[in-house]
């Protein structure tokens, strides 16, 4: 059931972010860690410059939530993550400033449980 609502998770949060997007998703001790990165594309001087890496991390204890949660609970549930996610996203600075890309953080954003109870 896990991997099945990760997938599900990645299927509604992925329009929020570019076409070109680069999502990578995984599991590591109950929590789930999604990646997300894109070539930016409007810098015809830097071919190959990327984004900043967004790290999306849904602790063990909201997905148990999530979980137990009626069919309609679910979907309020759903329309608050993609909220917060899109409001994020909004705020994100992509660029990272000309810095080479392993001296560069993730920007880690964190559901836990509290964004997704009522």
């Amino acid at each position: 059931m896990s991997e099945d609502l990760l997938d599900y998770w990645l299927r509604i949060i992925s329009p929020i972010f570019p076409a070109n997007a680069w999502i990578a998703s995984s599991l590591s001790r109950g929590d789930y860690l999604i990646q997300i990165d894109w070539k930016i594309e409007d810098e015809p001087h830097k071919r190959n410059k990327r984004s900043r890496k967004i790290q999306i991390v849904v602790t063990e204890q909201a997905i148990d939530d999530y979980l137990d949660k009626s069919k309609d609970e679910r979907a309020e549930s759903d329309a608050k993550i993609v909220d917060w996610i899109s409001n994020r996203y909004r705020r994100f600075r992509r660029d990272q400033e000309d810095m080479p890309s392993h001296a560069v953080s993730a920007e880690r954003w964190c559901i836990s449980g509290d964004l997704i109870r009522p």
